[in-house]
């Protein structure tokens, strides 16, 4: 320990436990704090929807190509698996517990991949508790073109989707960074890198 940290009593980030080490990295907070937004802000949206929208059905936003469409998904996002006896309570509780055991992973302490694991959590919170209370989802966002519609989502799928991508991302960044490291070094000389 260094003379400074002797007399203000306090530890260098490496030298502190891992759990104090996590709760004092911003990024692992701003995991849960973004999951949070985004829930809140899912249950707002499909507040308006069962209140507003239901009774209407269809709100026409942007002529042939934007409306707001009342739906009850009883499938997984964008209305895949509609229909069928799956499991998706069981199913999310299960993706949910392993997505969220990444967030307190040390690989998982970097922007890009909290910002994922935030939205990715808020998003399988917000449709996950939906299901356990109605058996199916409110989706209301409805864009396409003529009779090229693309199934109807909300924000919480919106949020899972976007996650899932910069996730996606950061692995591709993260492997490709890996292959760059244990390259062989050029050799000055012009010939192959590594020994003779």
């Amino acid at each position: 320990m260094t003379p400074a940290a002797e007399s203000t009593g306090t530890l260098p980030a490496t030298a502190m436990p891992s759990a104090r080490r996590l709760l004092v990295d911003p990024t692992f907070w701003a995991v849960w704090g973004l999951a949070l937004l985004v829930f809140v802000l899912d249950r707002v949206t499909k507040a308006w929807a069962e209140q507003v929208l239901a009774p209407v059905g269809t709100i026409p936003l942007a002529g042939e190509w934007l409306r707001f469409t009342y739906v009850r998904n009883t499938g997984v996002a964008f209305g895949l698996g509609a229909g069928k006896a799956l499991p998706l309570v069981a199913i999310t509780l299960v993706a949910l517990a392993m997505v969220g055991a990444l967030a307190f992973s040390a690989r998982s302490r970097t922007w890009p991949r909290s910002i994922a694991l935030g939205l990715i959590i808020g998003g399988a919170a917000g449709n996950l508790l939906d299901r356990a209370r109605w058996g199916s989802v409110i989706d209301f966002v409805d864009f396409g073109f003529r009779h090229n519609w693309w199934p109807v989502f909300n924000a919480a799928d919106s949020a899972i989707t976007v996650g899932v991508i910069l996730f996606a991302l950061t692995l591709l960044g993260e492997s490709g960074g890996s292959h760059e490291r244990h390259a062989p070094a050029p050799d000055p000389s012009g010939g192959a890198g590594g020994p003779a």
